[in-house]
């Protein structure tokens, strides 16, 4: 069991919860999370994260997945004389820019 009284820089408490540090300095900022000004950095107690983690449980978790997954990526073919009916399909399809187009 890890320390309660650990001290975590911001960028470490980011990374624990899959976050950009950004985040955590507003929380800071809000006082919705502790934390204590230690020299230039800002300190917060592994205690003070985990309660308000249990507080708030979906707080720092990766969303659900997408309900519809992408579309596959249209295979360009190498010789466009090989599929000369199809050939506004593929580049209707394509995402990658057409070389010598401005």
């Amino acid at each position: 069991m890890a320390d309660p009284d650990e001290q975590l820089t911001l960028p470490q408490v980011a990374r624990l919860l899959g976050l950009n540090s950004s985040t955590i300095r507003l929380w800071v900022s809000e006082d919705r999370l502790p934390a204590d000004r230690v020299g230039r950095r800002w300190m917060v107690r592994r205690g003070d994260l985990e309660q308000m983690l249990a507080e708030q449980p979906k707080l720092g978790h990766p969303k659900r997945p997408r309900a519809t997954p992408r579309p596959a990526r249209a295979e360009l073919p190498a010789d466009w004389s090989e599929v000369p009916e199809d050939a506004g399909l593929y580049l209707a399809r394509s995402t990658e820019p057409i070389k010598g187009a401005r």
